[in-house]
């Protein structure tokens, strides 16, 4: 099998969809699997156009070439204009293509490429660079192996010291890497083997910035059987999975549907899943006991779940008469690439347990939860817009004088721009200061850190004065509920506040299908519905959506705190479930 190639997504994502793609026995979904229309729905889209706009208007000599794929240009036309502004030496090139690499089976499309140091033979020599709607970046202190550009002077990069990359944002890197392949084979890869990456990290209003990360440098830690834990590089792990998958393909063109071996791959149930067109040919090929499939929070990964179908547990119920203790010695050997492989078996045998038995939702502690009450008490949830905006801060405040809790919200159904969104969080705060004020002991009880990272990043952001203050009554006024819950019960579906207020504390929402991504397009039709009749009612969902989020954090601390009366009264042992 010759000719054929894979995009930047394939060395990233699940070699099945690479298999089926391949396999001449199976039928081709309707909707090809597109890695990058799945960033888009996230945002990704908007936030990529304003980079690689910026990028054109503010380096002088940049082409364009996106224009060309919306005018229906072809590949061919597309190609060439690529390579005739990179044979010129164009600064930046946005929206081009590469040469295909028959030899290496590659195609691709950067988003953008930059110009670096001369090839060895004289010719422009170009790093590539991806748009990420996420961070790429984190402290450590004492790192130097990052530079940063900004996007008005990408030629310029400037060390960037106690930042480094975050390494499970692996996956851009496989993509650059990818694309720097395909450099190499048309002779426009630089002397330096660099690759840029544009995320979002944003600070006090700031602009994003180019990072750039050394593609030959050994920062991945990987495991394997024979060399143990080992640090690769971004072009080394691409190398691998690459690889891989050109192995999977051919392996799957050779098939006919007439005494073909079975595939080289199975399907394994991941979050990938969730988005891939080609699910509705993997579903039926799993199990309904399937481990993959039914343990689906804090799930087992490909590799431990090879694992332990090799040791012949495929299924809940398997695993759930399994003794553990007995398998450790063959699965831990072959588990090294994760933290804390025989803690992470155990929780996956007690959930199988569960399911086995119909449990929901278990305690596994012995001593007292103790949630800290107060005399006044404020229940707290945020919403946000698809592209990450605050546009609603809710709570629910208990014990001020009122005989039952009072749902107060601060909010703005408007698409928000520049100070828009830090207005709407700073009236939130006043409130909350001037609340503290009158009862200096008042407890703010959350569901995770969302709304507290939240708080952080838009004090940052903002330089706000006001913000910064109810950022520093974080530490000795703010509860985190999830906490307590996860420190004490075990949920087969994981421990979300919609798991925990139903289940445990026996909590229902007004609206039959809640969830964070329902209120965001809730939150759309709130603000460009076609009628004011459509954009009311999806107001007041989403106002009734989050006071119902409130309400079940103070079901759910309500039932924690009954769940240690009644250990109390029964001698210290907690109720069964």
């Amino acid at each position: 099998m010759g000719g054929f190639v894979l995009d930047a997504y394939a060395a990233r994502s699940c070699p099945v969809k690479t298999f089926h793609t391949f396999d001449p026995t199976v039928a081709q979904p309707a909707a090809p699997p597109d890695e990058s229309l799945r960033e888009s729905f996230q945002g990704g889209s908007d936030f990529r156009d304003e980079v690689l706009a910026r990028l054109v208007a503010d380096n002088d000599g940049a082409v364009d070439l996106r224009a060309l794929h919306r005018d229906g240009a072809t590949w061919e036309e597309r190609l060439e204009a690529s390579l005739h502004a990179m044979g010129a030496g164009a600064p930046v090139v946005v929206g081009g293509v590469l040469p295909l690499d028959l030899d290496g089976h590659r195609s691709g499309r950067p988003d953008a490429l930059i110009r670096g140091a001369d090839t060895a033979s004289g010719a422009p020599g170009y790093w590539p660079m991806k748009v990420k709607p996420y961070r790429v970046r984190e402290k450590q202190l004492g790192a130097t192996s990052l530079a940063w550009s900004p996007l008005g002077a990408v030629g310029r990069r400037e060390p960037l010291p106690d930042q480094r990359y975050r390494v499970y944002r692996e996956g851009a890197l496989l993509e650059l890497a990818h694309h720097w392949r395909l450099l190499e084979s048309c002779g426009f890869a630089s002397a330096e083997p660099l690759a840029a990456v544009v995320g979002d990290d944003r600070s006090q209003g700031d602009e994003p910035t180019l990072t750039w990360v050394d593609l030959t440098a050994r920062f991945i830690r990987t495991y394997s059987r024979s060399a143990g834990h080992k640090f690769r590089s971004a072009l080394e792990r691409y190398d691998h999975e690459h690889g891989f998958r050109v192995y999977v393909a051919q392996r799957a063109a050779e098939r006919t549907g007439v005494d073909d071996p079975p595939p080289v791959v199975r399907p394994i149930r991941v979050k990938e899943c969730e988005w891939c067109s080609w699910w509705t040919v993997c579903r039926p090929r799993i199990d309904d006991d399937d481990l993959s499939l039914r343990i689906s929070k804090a799930p087992l990964d490909v590799r431990e779940l090879q694992t332990l179908m090799s040791l012949g547990i495929t299924t809940v119920a398997q695993l759930a008469e399994a003794d553990v203790d007995e398998l450790l010695p063959r699965y831990l050997p072959l588990t090294g690439h994760r933290d804390r492989p025989e803690q992470r078996l155990r929780q996956a045998a007690l959930r199988a347990r569960m399911l086995a038995n119909g449990v929901e939702l278990e305690r596994v502690s012995v001593d007292a939860i103790g949630v800290p009450r107060a005399p006044v008490e404020v229940d707290f949830d945020i919403e946000t817009a698809d592209d990450g905006t605050v546009y609603l801060w809710g709570t629910l405040v208990s014990g001020d004088g009122a005989v039952e809790p009072r749902f107060v919200h601060f909010s703005r159904f408007e698409a928000l721009r520049g100070r828009g969104e830090f207005e709407v969080a700073e009236s939130f705060a006043e409130w909350l200061l001037a609340l503290v004020a009158r009862h200096p002991d008042l407890r703010v009880y959350h569901y995770s850190d969302y709304e507290t990272v939240h708080l952080h990043r838009l004090a940052e952001r903002s330089g706000s004065e006001v913000l910064a203050q109810v950022c520093g009554l974080i530490r000795t006024h703010f509860v985190d509920l999830f906490s307590y819950i996860r420190d004490n019960f075990v949920g087969v579906d994981g421990l979300g506040l919609k798991v925990v207020a139903s289940r445990g504390a026996g909590f229902s929402w007004r609206d039959e299908e809640p969830g964070g991504l329902a209120s965001q397009s809730w939150f759309s039709e709130a603000v460009g519905g076609s009628t004011h009749e459509a954009r009311e009612a999806a107001r007041t969902r989403v106002l009734q959506y989050n006071e119902d989020d409130v309400r079940a954090t103070l079901a759910v601390r309500r039932w924690l705190t009954r769940l240690d009366e009644s250990a109390a009264v029964d001698g210290g042992a907690p109720p069964a479930l």
